[in-house]
């Protein structure tokens, strides 16, 4: 993957500082964690809080956006920083069949067309080419352009809900780690992966309100308040890296004594199309670990999707590199499958409503999408 603070929710403030991901932080003590209903899920029950949407527009008619679910009763919707609040009426109407939104002729949110998902060759703001078409880039910003394009939803909805893969509590698979937790003793959790787990693109990490944190210092604090213990997060992850990078730089975890490691590796190895090649990475880290200390714990990680048009990630790779890791699950080895998870937010939403860069990162809902699945593994009665 390439390199390139205060929420309001309603209003939420995130108010820790930046720290480097190579230092040993405990998040800070007081922070609104409550506000970001870390433990409730696109699979929970109830009001849908701050879904992510971006509105584009087709070839004929308004910029439109779906949600995950139909709607009952819209309760907010704001920009994706916090900082503006949208009018049903002025800004918006409901879709006819309830699924989603367009955009009234006078509305004061942010739109793309179709035609700007996809640039000529070398355009700024774009990477790479479509798959399938070596002429054609794909639209791209490692900053916060596709943050000042999207919107947030709170809503009630309506008809079905969640009928895919979620998170189940994993106290009798992580026994040691849960153990420690309820007892409020302090323990250390590391994270090793690339870009997504460094924090690429959340908030906090372009200094953009509402300066939301990415997901590993968000489910550390998330942890600190459900269980009253201290959570010391070393993140270790690397932009740009693949799970080989991370298979050698394993020392550095292991120096740590680490109770629990996140290992959060896929994007960058998806397209190299070699699951068992992956497999037998991270097995490798997997034997290195328990080698050098037998309590030690590990979540898997299959990450989230990439863009489908982007030649970098391709689609039906994914599954299968979630398969791999899934294949490694055992006593203190767990997987959490945002895999799974972005795909069934893929079957009613784009891929646009998702991404903090365009092509390979998620936003803040993403974030903490991330953090929600992880802290399902972790936290008892949500």
């Amino acid at each position: 993957m390439l390199r390139s603070g205060c929420v309001v929710l309603g209003v939420l403030a995130w108010t820790t500082s930046p720290a480097s991901a190579q230092q040993t932080t405990s998040p800070a003590a007081g922070a609104p964690i409550e506000a970001a209903r870390l433990l409730q899920g696109p699979w929970g029950q109830g009001e849908v809080h701050g879904e992510s949407v971006l509105f584009i527009k087709g070839k004929e008619g308004a910029p439109k956006a779906r949600l995950l679910y139909d709607i009952d009763r819209v309760t907010a919707v704001r920009s994706a920083d916090g900082l503006k609040t949208f009018e049903a009426g002025r800004d918006f109407r409901p879709l006819a069949d309830g699924s989603g939104f367009e955009l009234t002729a006078d509305s004061r949110i942010p739109f793309l067309s179709e035609s700007d998902l996809f640039r000529p060759k070398g355009s700024p703001t774009s990477i790479g080419h479509k798959a399938g078409d070596p002429e054609t880039s794909v639209l791209f910003d490692n900053a916060h352009f596709f943050h000042d394009h999207q919107v947030e939803v709170s809503y009630v909805p309506r008809g079905p809900k969640w009928d895919a893969y979620r998170p189940a509590f994993a106290g009798d698979r992580l026994p040691r780690t849960l153990a420690k937790l309820k007892s409020k003793q302090p323990i250390t959790l590391v994270v090793s992966g690339d870009s997504i787990s460094e924090g690429f693109n959340a908030s906090k990490f372009t200094k953009t309100a509402p300066l939301q944190p990415a997901f590993p210092e968000l489910t550390a604090r998330q942890l600190e308040r459900s269980y009253g213990s201290k959570v010391a997060l070393h993140n270790l992850a690397v932009g740009g890296w693949s799970s080989g990078q991370g298979a050698a730089d394993l020392d550095r975890v292991l120096k740590l004594n680490p109770d629990l490691v996140v290992i959060a590796y896929g994007m960058n190895d998806v397209n190299r199309r070699d699951p068992e090649g992956f497999k037998a990475v991270i097995k490798g880290m997997l034997v290195r670990i328990k080698q050098a200390n037998s309590d030690a714990e590990v979540v898997l990680i299959a990450t989230m999707t990439g863009n489908p048009d982007w030649f970098a990630t391709p689609a039906e790779m994914f599954p299968a590199y979630r398969d791999a890791l899934k294949s490694l699950e055992g006593p203190g080895v767990v997987l959490a499958d945002l895999t799974a998870v972005w795909r069934r937010l893929l079957q009613r939403k784009r891929h646009f409503d998702l991404t903090g860069n365009g092509v390979n990162h998620p936003n803040d809902y993403g974030h903490r999408v991330y953090t929600q699945t992880l802290l399902g593994l972790l936290v008892e009665n949500r």
